[in-house]
């Protein structure tokens, strides 16, 4: 195919139908994309700030989520004329399968085995500990009662399938009504699912306690960098130099460990914690669980380096997946604060009951806050307020959006041009390409938070994944029946649907069957990725089965 049949997209973007060109621009465009559903992410996360977590946790964070799929499945199937269309609406189904078996094989497998850890009698983890590495029988994970309930919801979302398939076995012909009956199923059942995670609580409060520990490590560590300079060498080893005498200021009495009242002096003097006296307590009892390794009621210098270099070293890789994954390395100021407000109002409610409790020793706590902030005050940015975060977050929303609507064309045309030039069915080019471009960052996200190690964290993450194949399945797929209804397009995706049903059933089955995840597990679940190609591929060119 001569280059001057490539048409740039809307006379800006460019295109190329050679080999390499086309497989540099897919490359190209897929991390623009990348960017774009970041930045609806912490446009998403800003908003959790400002409005009700419920409200943004259970329906726009989801649908948030979805939408760059939502966008590319929109644009593969609405350019051109019909047989254009019905050419290109294979990206569409590739990357809506592509997106969903990445997640359910490979993300929950690396979640599986990065959160690993041995197992008790009763089958459930061990929180961080894991002295039998390799033996992937006696160690795995544990999620509370109410995941299984999320990996319910994503397997009976894969039913809505055949609204459109049943319609295209039992005949050839076009079903006008089937497609448009099988949208508007999906739409409902989508909103059902979000005013079911609005209304249930139970699933916010998990998020808001997870962000909260995390808000606690890394506010914690910038101060102390902050105040004591830098505490960790680029080696990743500590810092000693600066460490021993940020331990030694607040043992005041010289014993070689810390107690709570040192602690408390500790968290007070760094403005680590400051407010309300009920959360100077919390922060007290959060960092004595942290530190206290060995339950003494005291931390001396190894429980302190071992869980400082442990915070250090989450924050350093954090910054780095953050910049692999094209989001940047977070405002060292600013962000802080932002996070603190969360926080902060979180704990109101919660201090209102236990207030009248616990007012011994607030002045005298409070001076010592007032003062150490009256003197930071001139050095510091004043805190956002919340007019400046809903600005920031609207634009982050807007700016996303945006970009995702703009760059999917430009991916689609790229996409489909490699396919031809390569010879590679759409179909497989974007099963592969496309959901890692979009989803790369959530995947990092996952496998950071599954490393945790924590029963918690690992049911956050499980649930996380369940929701997002059950957005695929409900907004993504009604999108695209839209467009088969409206384009008149011929349905012949019957293999890349009993594949997608497939998988989705049997991890379905086991996330709801049982609370527990050996870690042996991990190896079939991530096989399901590459046996999900060569079950397509064996049904559509062996089998011929949409013949």
């Amino acid at each position: 195919m001569p280059e001057a049949a490539c048409k740039e997209t809307w006379g800006v973007f460019p295109c190329s139908v050679s080999l390499p060109g086309s497989m540099v621009l897919m490359l190209v465009y897929g991390r623009l994309i990348l960017y774009a559903a970041n930045w609806l992410s912490d446009g998403s996360e800003l908003l959790l700030e400002i409005l009700n977590p419920g409200l943004i946790g259970g329906l726009v964070l989801p649908i948030l989520g979805a939408l760059p799929d939502a966008f590319i499945i929109a644009v593969s199937g609405l350019g051109g004329d019909q047989q254009e269309a019905q050419q290109q609406i294979s990206i569409g189904i590739g990357t809506l399968a592509g997106s969903s078996i990445l997640l359910i094989s490979l993300t929950w497998a690396g979640c599986l085995w990065r959160g690993r850890c041995d197992l008790k009698k009763n089958g459930l983890m061990k929180d961080k500990v894991l002295t039998r590495t390799w033996k992937l029988a006696a160690t795995g994970v544990s999620v509370d009662e109410l995941t299984p309930l999320g990996a319910v919801l994503m397997g009976s979302s894969v039913f809505l399938y055949a609204f459109i398939q049943i319609p295209s076995i039992l005949s050839r012909h076009y079903h006008s009504y089937a497609s448009l009956a099988g949208a508007a199923a999906c739409f409902i059942f989508l909103a059902a699912y979000c005013g079911f995670q609005v209304l249930y609580p139970e699933m916010q409060k998990r998020q808001i306690e997870a962000a909260k520990k995390k808000h606690k490590r890394m506010s914690a560590v910038r101060i102390m960098e902050g105040s004591h300079g830098k505490l960790m060498n680029d080696d990743g080893s500590l810092n000693m130099r600066n460490v021993e005498p940020l331990f030694r200021e607040f043992d005041k009495d010289d014993s070689g460990a810390i107690d709570q009242v040192e602690l408390r002096a500790l968290l007070l003097g760094l403005s680590i914690s400051h407010g309300r006296q009920a959360n100077v307590d919390e922060d007290v009892r959060f960092w004595m669980k942290e530190f206290d390794r060995d339950q003494d009621n005291v931390i001396d210098l190894g429980d302190f380096c071992n869980v400082l270099h442990r915070w250090l070293s989450e924050q350093r890789e954090g910054e780095k997946q953050r910049k692999a994954s094209g989001r940047g390395t977070p405002d060292k100021h600013q962000l802080p604060d932002e996070e603190h407000q969360l926080v902060e109002r979180d704990e109101e409610a919660q201090d209102e009951e236990s207030e009248d409790g616990n007012q011994e020793g607030t002045s005298g706590d409070g001076k010592q806050d007032d003062s150490d902030s009256d003197s930071d005050e001139d050095d510091e940015k004043p805190p956002p307020t919340p007019g400046q975060i809903a600005a920031k977050a609207v634009f982050l929303l807007v700016a996303g959006t945006a970009g995702c609507a703009v760059i999917s064309d430009p991916l689609v045309d790229a996409v489909s041009n490699f396919s031809t030039a390569s010879g590679i069915p759409a179909f497989f080019v974007a099963f592969a390409v496309t959901p890692f471009a979009i989803s790369a960052g959530e995947l990092v996200s996952s496998l950071q938070f599954a490393k945790r190690k924590r029963s918690k964290n690992l049911s956050l993450t499980f649930s996380q994944i369940y929701g997002a194949v059950t957005l695929n399945n409900t907004l993504c797929l009604g999108v695209f029946l839209l467009i088969v209804h409206f384009k008149r397009l011929t349905w012949t995706y019957t293999s890349e649907v009993a594949t997608l049903v497939g998988a989705t059933l049997a991890v379905a089955g086991l996330g709801a069957a049982t609370r527990s995840y050996r870690t042996w597990l991990a190896i079939p679940v991530a096989l399901i990725y590459p046996l999900s190609i060569f079950v397509v591929w064996v049904l559509d060119y062996k089998l011929h089965l949409d013949e």
